[in-house]
């Protein structure tokens, strides 16, 4: 049985545009007189920092006011509904568990624990996977890669994402690292060199891979 692994936001869905309109919002409902002052641009960017873990101590009062006026709160309530599925991505999803391959969603946690899969089950895309894992960084992402080795020591993995910088850390030989194409993700040109990196444009690509690791199986089997 092979394994595929799939990132979700920028993978599977279209968040980018998702959180810049939640975040605008947000700050709309709960702050108003912020959108009319010279105040927005820091009310904005501090709110973005925070939702993406990288909030500076410059910002931690705006964030303190952001959080009494419950516009952190609104903002965790409006994101799902702004998420878009990429096109083919159920379809990719649903196709690959019909063949009986294992399909498990590995990704970055959101800003709070839970929040990913929060953010999941509200978008109906939970129940989608036989397993959601989630880490935190690159050092929990790499103990639970092992881990699942360790669960599937034989097993073909396919680990796709838009985020190739993540792949740089896989020395697995027996894992194919498929690059996801985003216009918001740079490439690593060291993993060109690879022989298990692939570049792909479309996520219904993905089962074209999959056929070609059939047909390859099958030919082991002869």
């Amino acid at each position: 049985m092979v394994t595929y692994l799939f990132d979700f936001d920028g993978t599977l869905v279209d968040s980018t545009e998702a959180v810049e309109k939640a975040l605008r919002i947000a700050i709309e409902k709960t702050v108003p007189a912020v959108i009319e002052s010279d105040l927005y641009d820091d009310y904005y960017k501090a709110l973005f920092l925070f939702i993406k873990g990288k909030l500076t101590y410059q910002y931690l009062g705006v964030i303190h006011e952001l959080v009494a006026q419950g516009t952190i709160h609104e903002y965790y309530k409006l994101m799902p509904r702004y998420i878009k599925d990429f096109p083919h991505a159920r379809r990719v999803i649903r196709e690959l568990r019909a063949r009986g391959r294992r399909v498990i969603s590995f990704s970055g946690e959101h800003t709070y624990p839970g929040g990913k899969v929060i953010f999941m089950k509200k978008t109906n895309w939970y129940d989608e996977f036989d397993e959601v894992i989630t880490f935190r960084g690159t050092k929990d992402m790499l103990k639970k890669f092992q881990t699942l080795r360790e669960f599937y020591p034989d097993e073909p993995f396919v680990w796709v994402d838009d985020s190739p910088s993540r792949f740089t850390y896989i020395l697995d030989e027996n894992t194919l690292l498929v690059q996801k194409a985003s216009p918001y993700k740079s490439d690593v040109a060291l993993l060109f060199e690879r022989q298990n990196f692939l570049k792909i444009k479309s996520i219904r690509e993905v089962l074209e891979i999959d056929d070609g690791l059939s047909a390859f199986a099958e030919g082991d089997k002869a």
